[in-house]
């Protein structure tokens, strides 16, 4: 059914991972001829459907596969603006990822550090 669909990461989504790397989720988005909208992982084959949208924007899913609704993960990303590598103020960047609860494991919670500014090397 999903074969002939085509998954796509709009335009702020290409530039939001330039400029942050160290992203752990990316989605892609696609719709097919029913309207049924669609949402799954940059490059990932397991596929949410969206439920509701409300007037802000913010969406509700299911697993396509299960039916569970979709929760949602938070990920730490240290953030090293120390002087030394790997070093900092011990502030992080926190990250929601999405999930099915039945068919896939809780991301884990350490995401990768943001790199900010020169070093002492």
């Amino acid at each position: 059914m999903f074969d002939n669909l085509e998954f796509l990461v709009n335009d702020e989504w290409l530039q939001f991972k330039k400029e942050n790397p160290w992203l752990t989720f990316v989605p892609e988005f696609t719709e097919d001829e029913e309207g049924n909208k669609f949402m799954r992982r940059s490059g990932e084959t397991k596929i949410y459907r969206i439920t509701e949208e409300d007037e802000e924007g913010n969406q509700k899913y299911v697993c396509n596969d299960c039916g569970s609704t979709i929760l949602g993960a938070k990920i730490a990303h240290p953030i090293w603006d120390g002087p030394f590598p790997m070093s900092g103020s011990g502030k992080c960047h926190y990250e929601d990822v999405p999930y099915c609860p039945k068919c896939e494991q809780k991301p884990d919670y350490h995401g990768a550090p943001i790199e900010i500014g020169e070093k002492i090397r």
